[in-house]
């Protein structure tokens, strides 16, 4: 059985309707021409077709050996709080984890939408009765927020297990 990604569908779509066109056109040109045994023409338009089977079988290929994915490294809190930094909340008096949460209503809130986005994390409980920090700012499931020094680089989201 062969999977195929997304990408490799929209790049399917994309060869496909780009050689469709291609041979479209080289045999609406083979067709307007006034000499019957124009078999240039023919050949060529015949290229394409078989040039538009070899791209789809490459795709079909590709999408039954695809190239691994690289491992996704894990996190723990303490490399998380260690890399990134968590700054004080200087809001409140007393504060969780260290003094760096803050809470979900009110001032705190405030601080945290001030914050730049990419220095946002979200303290959230689980399905699992345990605790994640995930990057960037969440409304469900929230237990508080915190502000890092270092900003979150990434395009995937990241959660963390808190201990």
């Amino acid at each position: 059985m062969i999977t195929l990604t997304d990408i490799h569908i929209q790049r399917l779509h994309a060869e496909a309707a780009r050689l469709s066109e291609e041979a479209d056109r080289r045999l609406a040109t083979a067709e307007d021409t006034d000499d019957s045994d124009d078999w240039d023409a023919w050949k060529e338009a015949d290229g394409i077709a078989t040039g538009y089977k070899l791209a789809l079988q490459d795709v079909v290929r590709e999408a039954a050996d695809p190239e691994p994915a690289p491992p996704t490294p894990t996190l723990t809190y303490d490399d998380w709080r260690d890399q990134y930094r968590p700054i004080a909340n200087t809001v409140a008096d007393w504060a969780p984890f260290d003094g760096a949460m803050f809470k979900t209503y009110g001032p705190e809130l405030d601080a945290v939408r001030a914050a730049e986005p990419a220095c946002i994390w979200t303290l959230v409980d689980g399905d699992d009765d345990d605790m994640y920090v995930l990057s960037g700012c969440h409304l469900v499931d929230r237990l508080g927020y915190f502000i890092t020094e270092r900003p979150w680089a990434g395009d995937e989201p990241v959660e963390i297990l808190v201990d």
